[in-house]
């Protein structure tokens, strides 16, 4: 039965990149994104998007696109109005690239300051530890897309401060997963997870989601944990990690969930397909996971098995509306921008739509907090907080931004997806190389998009992830 469900998953996605995008060639504003009515008219001003993290280190696959999306969406709603009639600005000088050197973050963060932001934008959820403290005292409230228990409510996990996450703590994504793997009992009859996460100096990320709450949720549900946690760098290489494989292989288990971004899950599918292991695991991730860059930095990484590339069935988090969704407005609206730009297929992932999503938040944000105090200039990180924690809003459509009157201070809703590829005729998903739709690249090299898979719940829509703070109820 469950298999039948699969396929009927897949027949619903049967126009997948086949349905043509709705171009906004004539200047207006789509039907499907609603902002408040402007009560305070902002022409002559302006409204720069201040943002520090790495673009050039570990997590560049990553914020490369990001800075990409944030540019062409800034053009598109500035074509149409901006906000109130004020511009919006991402330029290079209003972001700081901190190379993934924690050395660089305080430094940064001061520059940025200078700037007087009414909101910051990070990108690491070791910066928001780091810079926790500052935006408090300086009265900065954060946007981030991370998931760090610590950076959020504190060191002793229950003190919300000024750090707010637009997806679900990494410790709910990981208690999710686990949710499926419960509810899937017949493919997966003795789950057992070996986790994966970056350590050192980015392990604020890569082992933020085992928590003992998260272990004692997934337990409970007849999902086994394996007792400590296999931590990697960023730099590992397959070499280096196949020892690793191999233990989790010897320990017992028969799912790997890596919490990492881009080279992550693949040296570790890379790993377990040359020690002949892939196929005796279910492979599982993080949202960014997910991401169109970790197909594409495994095209060149087959497996024998069916000659896809190695993280084929990779399954995960996925809280926000994706490229393969084209019956979404948003996601035809994005991907004709995206063409008209000319960005390349390594751009269009999961930060350039968080790039347009963003620029539509700050939009609406701007606009509610501007009717309440009166001006641009009145606006200031007290007002703008307020505006955060009250505002309900649904950025393009691709997720729901609600914190609760400031009860919450990380996104709940997510789904858990399975990311495939598309088959040659752009129909469904692909089953073997053969059957493959690829895109030959400069320099020779082939890439197979992606597409993703609604596994839970099954109809892709969102729901709450558990959550993982301590003192929940379990």
């Amino acid at each position: 039965m469950r298999k039948i469900a699969l396929l009927l998953t897949i027949m619903a996605l049967i126009s997948i990149f086949t349905i043509p995008a709705t171009a906004q060639d004539d200047m207006t504003m789509p039907d499907f994104i609603q902002h408040s009515e402007c009560q305070v008219d902002l022409t002559g001003g302006s409204v720069p998007i201040i943002h520090l993290g790495d673009t050039s280190g570990s997590y560049a696959a990553i914020t490369q696109p990001l800075l990409a999306g944030l540019a062409d969406a800034a053009a598109f709603f500035n074509a149409r109005g901006g906000i109130c009639g004020a511009q919006i600005l991402v330029g290079d000088e209003y972001r700081v690239d901190t190379g993934g050197n924690p050395a660089n973050v305080e430094p940064g963060y001061t520059r940025l300051k200078e700037l007087n932001p009414d909101v910051l934008v990070l990108y690491s959820s070791t910066d928001s530890v780091t810079l926790r403290p500052l935006v408090e005292a300086d009265q900065i409230p954060v946007l981030i897309s991370a998931g760090s228990i610590r950076g959020l409510y504190g060191e002793d996990a229950m003190t919300p401060g000024w750090v707010y996450a637009t997806n679900p703590l990494y410790a709910d994504q990981f208690a999710m997963f686990c949710e499926y793997i419960a509810s899937a009992s017949d493919m997966y009859p003795e789950p057992t997870i070996a986790y994966f996460g970056w350590g050192g100096p980015v392990a604020e990320f890569g082992l933020a989601a085992f928590t003992p709450e998260s272990i004692a949720y997934c337990e409970e549900l007849g999902v086994d944990v394996l007792d400590e946690a296999y931590a990697f760098l960023p730099i590992a290489t397959v070499d280096s990690l196949t020892p690793l494989v191999n233990q989790a292989y010897d320990d017992g288990a028969n799912i790997i969930y890596v919490n990492a971004l881009a080279t992550g899950p693949v040296r570790i599918a890379e790993a377990l397909e040359q020690e002949g292991l892939l196929g005796e695991f279910t492979l599982g991730s993080a949202n960014w996971g997910l991401d169109s860059s970790v197909a594409f930095l495994s095209m060149g990484s087959l497996s024998e098995a069916d000659n896809l590339p190695v993280v084929n069935g990779l399954i995960g988090s996925m809280p926000f509306r994706w490229w393969s969704e084209v019956q979404h407005p948003a996601i035809q609206l994005l991907i004709a921008e995206a063409d008209k730009n000319g960005r390349a297929p390594t751009v269009r992932g999961i930060s350039y739509i968080l790039g347009w999503g963003l620029v539509d938040t700050y939009i609406e944000m701007y606009i509610q907090t501007a009717n309440r105090v009166g001006s641009l200039d009145a606006i200031d990180g007290v007002a703008m907080r307020e505006t955060i924690e009250n505002m309900v809003y649904s950025p393009l459509d691709l997720y729901a931004f609600d914190f609760q009157g400031g009860g919450l201070r990380a996104l709940p809703n997510n789904r858990i997806v399975q990311l495939r590829f598309l088959n040659a005729t752009r129909d469904g998903v692909a089953t073997s190389g053969d059957d493959a739709f690829k895109v030959p690249l400069e320099g020779g090299a082939t890439y197979y998009p992606p597409i993703i898979v609604p596994l839970y719940p099954a109809d892709g829509s969102f729901q709450p992830a558990p959550s993982m703070l301590p003192g929940m109820d379990m």
